[in-house]
């Protein structure tokens, strides 16, 4: 499977946090019979990471920690419930959702940045899921944070898009 750099769709909710200080978004093609969604793609984001990524995180969370920066400790099951049910945590809560979308928010105090899962259904099985990325800065220190971490940013959502959506991997809530 291959994940390519993309456009934000024009019907994509996520459009009301633009302009921001930084966006991008991915997106690959699945065909698959399952009934998967944006929240079962973003459940899968954040609970079923690569080892590497896992690894990187905590490096991430060591660092950051001096600036008292929010560490991004997560509990898989209150991840799963934000997303389903849209009850916060103290790092993420979902903002905005339709039937082909849903948009996290992740605040703190250097920056807040929206992720979204954006799916569209090509006919056939096939869909196309795009992840995208938008983020305003606080002040300086979300300057110089995130400038720090977007090429890993960068290669973390690549890779963490591949690793979801083998077709192993796939996830369902049915």
């Amino acid at each position: 499977m291959k994940v390519k750099n993309s456009t934000i769709p024009a019907d994509s909710l996520i459009n009301k946090y633009l302009p921001a200080n930084y966006s991008d978004a991915f997106e690959c093609e699945i065909t698959t019979e399952k009934e998967i969604t944006a929240d079962d793609i973003l459940i899968s984001l954040w609970t079923d990471m690569p080892d590497w990524v896992n690894k990187l995180f905590k490096l991430r969370n060591l660092l950051v920690k001096p600036f008292g920066l929010q560490a991004g400790e997560k509990e898989k099951p209150d991840i799963e419930r934000c997303i389903r049910t849209g009850e916060k945590t103290p790092l993420a809560n979902i903002t905005d959702k339709s039937p082909n979308e849903t948009i996290m928010q992740l605040d703190d105090k250097h920056l807040c940045a929206y992720l979204s899962i954006h799916m569209e259904d090509l006919g056939e099985n096939r869909k196309k899921i795009r992840t995208i990325t938008v983020v305003h800065f606080h002040y300086w220190l979300g300057y110089a944070y995130f400038y720090a971490i977007c090429p890993f940013h960068y290669l973390v959502v690549r890779g963490m898009l591949k690793h979801i959506l083998r077709p192993s991997a796939l996830k369902t809530n049915k």
